[in-house]
């Protein structure tokens, strides 16, 4: 097949569904075609002898060396007397003769879509209230749940107590029998952890390797004997990781109690300081703040 003349050439870039524009080695636009000029809703003098930049809403230039985009967007493309604006990427052909041609495909939907998949990503992070691997409350979830706790025992003096559990030789299990077999020690920990708690306690997992236990109506002395009644338990527990192969997973535990005065995070700061007390003191040790 012969190539298109001159003329059917010009009208092909003139009513192309994508926008065209010819530059010279400035990043002036010399040239525009006639969907350029529809999606910025202006004639195509309005286009002529502003730079590609300008077009793109970039005011500045990306690096002084260089009078055009160094990335291919996708980019603004201006503002319209409608207050539309265009999302597009460019695709710049090799220059010929001095001139350079661009064109840009409209990718607004794309990125709505994109923006509205963010949105709703974030949103599920917000609701969403388990722990994918342990099977119990995430962060957020015992942050969520505990301000009302607070607030209650604020309010009536009401004991709360809070426990954190470490597991404290989980990276040890890791390095020598792998992530695989850590996970599994996870889980059945949290199955285990999840069958000793009542009903009105929160039990959850806030790190590799750390459980925290919200009691409401619990005072110290009773959060205390729950750690050591739960460690006496962890000391039995034998995981089996293969046929004839079985772990234990060793732990200790941080109580304190919510004391007048007390916010979420001064009650949580508290127990993370027992609990990393509690760390260097050894195996299956109970600190209480």
């Amino acid at each position: 097949m012969d190539e298109p003349n001159p003329d059917t050439s010009r009208h092909i870039f003139a009513n192309a569904p994508m926008a065209i524009i010819i530059t010279d080695d400035d990043g002036l636009v010399l040239w525009c075609n006639k969907t350029l000029t529809k999606w910025l809703d202006c004639p195509p003098g309005h286009c002529v002898g502003r730079t590609e930049l300008a077009l793109l809403g970039k005011n500045t230039l990306e690096n002084q060396n260089d009078s055009r985009p160094t990335y291919n967007g996708p980019f603004t493309l201006g503002h319209t007397q409608s207050g539309i604006q265009r999302h597009v990427v460019r695709y710049p052909l090799p220059p010929n003769n001095g001139q350079y041609t661009v064109c840009y495909l409209d990718v607004s939907e794309e990125e709505m879509l994109r923006n509205d998949r963010n949105q709703l990503v974030q949103q599920l992070v917000q609701h969403n209230t388990v722990d994918t691997l342990s099977g119990l409350l995430n962060t957020h979830a015992i942050n969520k749940g505990l301000e009302p706790l607070i607030a209650r025992s604020r309010r009536y003096q009401n004991p709360l107590s809070v426990v954190i559990m470490d597991i404290i030789n989980l990276e040890e299990i890791v390095q020598s029998a792998g992530q695989v077999v850590a996970d599994k020690v996870i889980v059945a920990v949290s199955q285990m952890l999840r069958d000793q708690i009542r009903w009105a306690d929160m039990v959850g997992y806030l790190s590799v390797g750390q459980f925290i236990f919200i009691l409401p109506e619990t005072n110290k002395d009773a959060a205390v004997a729950l750690a050591n009644k739960l460690a006496g338990q962890l000391k039995d527990f034998m995981i089996m990781i293969g046929e004839q192969t079985s772990i234990q997973a060793i732990v200790c535990f941080g109580v304190t109690a919510w004391a007048k005065g007390d916010d979420a995070r001064l009650l949580m700061s508290r127990s993370s300081g027992i609990a990393q007390t509690a760390r260097q003191n050894g195996d299956f040790t109970v600190e209480v703040a």
